[in-house]
């Protein structure tokens, strides 16, 4: 199917529902639509929810090509830039020096989120044998204290490429793709309705 195609089909499931509202959508709000929901299908997938309609074989192998395995980096200062095409990491182990020890650990991710306790929770803090990792700004930051983190390898989850309004789809989830763009337009377009109404006063 080429994007043209796709983009009409699209167009054509958003007619069904309410032809005067939806006519004015354009095909590269279509695509950038699309792109978003190709991803989130992606990341829906890896974690096993399938659609009782999807050829599940067919998804696997179209997720195995997106698995790169076994990529390493070295840290400075305990941490590192992370190429721009990481969707999701699948699995990350860091080399922890500790005194004249050395070994690959496990890591847990931490959230950004702000915790009152988390200095005296022992839980939320990182040791040498599962260091805990942030990411912020494109970046991979490990949280040390007596112990460094000199180098990373970790197997991720590659985003896919982008689609445009010349691309060719060959995704064995063509149905899911359409039906999660018509979702992801009718959601930004329901959103952009509701805060244009007039605020009501409560007086």
């Amino acid at each position: 199917m080429t994007a043209e195609q796709f983009i009409l089909q699209v167009q054509v499931k958003l007619n069904r529902l309410d032809t005067s509202s939806y006519q004015d959508v354009r095909p590269e709000e279509v695509v950038f639509f699309a792109n978003n929901a190709l991803k989130a299908l992606i990341l829906a997938f890896d974690i096993g929810q399938y659609s009782m309609l999807v050829n599940t074989p067919a998804v696997l192998i179209y997720l195995s090509n997106l698995i790169k395995r076994g990529a390493e980096a070295a840290l400075v200062s305990n941490e590192v830039a992370l190429p721009v095409d990481i969707l999701k990491f699948k699995d990350v182990q860091v080399y922890v020096t500790i005194g004249e020890e050395a070994a690959w650990c496990p890591t847990r991710e931490y959230n950004n989120e702000k915790t009152s306790n988390r200095e005296d929770n022992p839980f939320r803090q990182s040791y040498p044998d599962e260091p805990i990792y942030r990411l912020i700004d494109g970046q991979i930051k490990f949280d040390v204290n007596g112990f460094n983190c000199t180098k990373i390898r970790y197997d991720y989850l590659q985003t896919p490429i982008e689609i445009t309004e010349n691309s060719t789809l060959t995704y064995p989830f063509m149905n899911e793709l359409e039906d999660k763009t018509v979702t992801l337009i009718l959601e930004n377009l329901e959103s952009r309705r509701v805060q244009t109404q007039p605020a009501v006063s409560k007086s």
